[in-house]
């Protein structure tokens, strides 16, 4: 009897030895979180249909670093990794947004690292809403985030905040939350190679970990040309900071931002003209605030006068007195005879 206990044993590590790594919930070796396997699902819960609200090559606010971005129409939703990583940067403590250019830095995000040089970026995020922490590894349909209404956010009458999700896969480099936007297809979209395309509703196959897939997935694998051509109609309505870091002070809930205008933002350029009748006039487009820049034209300055005479420099006697200007040449003053 010893002897047989010993030989099953002895099977039992041979055939451990011989065969694969066996590992629950369908995970094996080679889909790791970190780096992460391949493929995106649409970063909301699965079953559940959504709008595109914006999609790739715009004028309005998709071009640029933000090309291959998509606008989804998620109001205060759950928001789901779409490919698995290690979580990079976070903020959730903005509670500002609205439709201009001032709320560019006021973006709640999550950024997740793939692994590949590129991640996700999810923008606009509700204030103290984010489930993830900094370093945190995640898996293809956790919840993240709630979606909401910071940084530049437009209503479809660009009256006030409109609450949505943008998403893009982007270049990884260091502690930018915000780069160049790359191409990126959905292994759950089966029409149009998984590119979202705007105004069409999409259904989410992404369920997560332990869930039953209810939806087929088609995997869309082929490399997409990266070639942004679309052409801000408006340069200074963006829908982050490019030149942002996550370390970045955060304005105070309910903060008034000041409208400053920027560099780029429409600041009128003097011309080669007689600056005392110009009138200079710099108007901002595509936002919900139109401003003037115009210069009240002044008399010439009082430092220097005209030189005419003046009922002060002429005597009261008469009006055959002379004037000598006084052009002093030895320390005393010319008088007249």
């Amino acid at each position: 009897m010893p002897f047989a206990a010993m030989a099953f044993a002895v099977t039992i590590s041979f055939l451990a030895a011989m065969l694969p790594p066996i590992t629950l919930g369908g995970r094996t070796s080679a889909d790791p979180l970190y780096p992460a396997a391949p493929g995106y699902l649409l970063p909301w819960e699965g079953g559940q249909i959504h709008e595109v609200t914006q999609g790739e090559e715009t004028g309005f606010t998709h071009n640029g670093t933000a090309a291959y971005a998509f606008d989804f129409n998620l109001n205060y939703d759950t928001v789901v990794a779409a490919r698995s990583g290690r979580v990079t940067m976070v903020r959730e403590n903005s509670n500002s947004g609205g439709c201009n250019a001032s709320y560019s830095a006021s973006t709640n995000y999550v950024v997740i690292d793939h692994g590949d040089g590129t991640s996700g970026a999810y923008l606009h995020l509700a204030y103290n809403s984010v489930q993830v922490a900094a370093g945190q590894l995640v898996e293809r349909g956790e919840p993240i985030a709630i979606s909401g209404e910071t940084g530049v956010t437009c209503s479809e009458d660009d009256g006030g905040p409109g609450p949505h999700l943008h998403f893009q896969v982007q270049r990884t480099e260091g502690d930018h939350y915000f780069t160049q936007s790359l191409p990126v297809a959905f292994d759950d979209i089966k029409d149009g190679g998984g590119v979202p395309q705007e105004g069409a509703a999409y259904a989410s196959g992404n369920y997560g970990k332990g869930r039953e897939q209810k939806i087929r997935l088609t995997p869309y694998r082929v490399p997409r040309v990266y070639n942004p051509v679309a052409v801000a109609t408006d340069p200074t309505l963006r829908d982050a900071d490019p030149d942002a870091i996550h370390e970045e002070p955060t304005p105070a809930p309910d903060a008034v931002i000041e409208e400053a205008p920027t560099a780029d933002a429409g600041v009128a350029t003097p011309q080669p003209e007689d600056t005392a009748t110009a009138t200079r006039t710099a108007t901002k487009t595509a936002t919900s605030i139109a401003w003037t820049a115009t210069p009240t034209p002044t008399p010439a300055p009082p430092e220097t006068p005209t030189p005419e005479p003046t009922a002060e420099d002429t005597p009261s006697t008469g009006p055959t007195a002379t004037v000598i200007p006084a052009t002093p040449t030895s320390g005393e003053p010319t008088t007249t005879p």
